[in-house]
């Protein structure tokens, strides 16, 4: 029995309601050129032989050389390691060009500034509907103490840096919450009585995510507010505005419009900050390795905290 297309993408939702760690998993294919790619699919499987898996996908460009490799490593990245997470997820032939990495007795690439890593020899490969399950037996590891890549729902986590920010942003008078919703490649905007184009802003009574999100489905729209995307002060006026990202679907309320993020008219956004949240967020989203902005609304740091990204390449 096969999944109907119209339940896939629930069923891959409800998969990523489980929180996981992030890794890269490395090999050399026949000709000695190395090969990567991002996942979250790994589990631990015994200590005693010591064994793991990872899940490739079929359609994977480098399936082939995994399922056909003698040795494999799985790096555990650190929560600082989003822009290798980006890159091993992405298609680019400079992968290991970018990214700084050693190898193991085996020769197998290893990422430096990992959580944890682990050499292994091929146990078993199992072949398990749309992807393989390649198994290894542990050759030998290392590990070191940081933080850890978290993953849930789609996007990238740092453990408590949204809640921190946020509170923190609580305790100023003043706060406006809005959010920076997308549509496949569009993105939501509100059209302006003054003639200019802003991000969507609930009324000033709303005072939490779900409050914002009462405020979109209530404009008709259904909105999924995933990650903390901005906080800043108003240095002129000392108001505070939260800023969510998300997805919505539906048909543009009265007064908002959908807009094209590969053309969209960044100068007629009105609000300087928001100008320069919209061209930051064209470029992430290039790379899908998000963050989120904390400082005001002419300078601050951005943290690299989110993406999105497929994870089999």
């Amino acid at each position: 029995m096969s999944t109907h297309p119209d339940t896939k993408p629930a069923l891959r939702n409800a998969f990523g309601t489980f929180a996981t760690g992030v890794t890269v998993v490395t090999t050399r294919q026949a000709d000695g050129t190395p090969r990567g790619f991002t996942a979250n699919s790994f589990t631990s499987v015994s200590l005693d032989p010591p064994l793991l898996l990872i899940c490739i996908a079929k359609s994977a460009h480098s399936c082939d050389a995994f399922a056909q490799a003698d040795h494999f490593a799985v790096n555990i990245l650190a929560d600082d390691q989003k822009d290798i997470s980006g890159l091993f997820a992405s298609q680019s032939a400079e992968k290991f060009d970018l990214a700084q990495w050693g190898v193991d007795a085996q020769d197998v690439p290893l990422i430096d500034g990992c959580l944890s890593s682990f050499s292994c020899a091929r146990h078993e490969v199992v072949d398990a509907g749309d992807h393989l399950i390649l198994i290894g037996r542990v050759l030998e590891f290392q590990t070191s103490e940081k933080a850890p890549l978290g993953y849930f729902k789609g996007a990238y986590f740092d453990i408590g840096l949204e809640a921190d920010l946020t509170r923190a942003a609580a305790s100023v008078a003043g706060i406006s919450l809005g959010a920076v919703l997308t549509c496949d490649t569009r993105v939501l905007l509100h059209e302006l009585s003054s003639g200019g184009i802003g991000i969507p802003i609930a009324p000033s009574r709303t005072n939490s995510v779900d409050g914002l999100s009462d405020y979109l489905t209530g404009l008709g729209l259904t909105p999924a507010l995933d990650h903390l995307y901005a906080v800043y002060q108003n240095t002129r006026n000392g108001s505070q505005r939260i800023i969510y990202h998300g997805t919505v679907a539906g048909d543009a309320p009265d007064g908002m419009r959908y807009f094209d993020l590969t053309d969209l008219p960044l100068e007629q956004v009105i609000d300087e900050a928001e100008r320069a949240m919209l061209r930051r967020y064209i470029q992430e989203n290039q790379y899908g390795a998000f963050g989120i902005y904390h400082g005001t609304e002419v300078e601050g740091v951005v943290h690299a905290v989110t993406g999105h990204r497929s994870y089999h390449i």
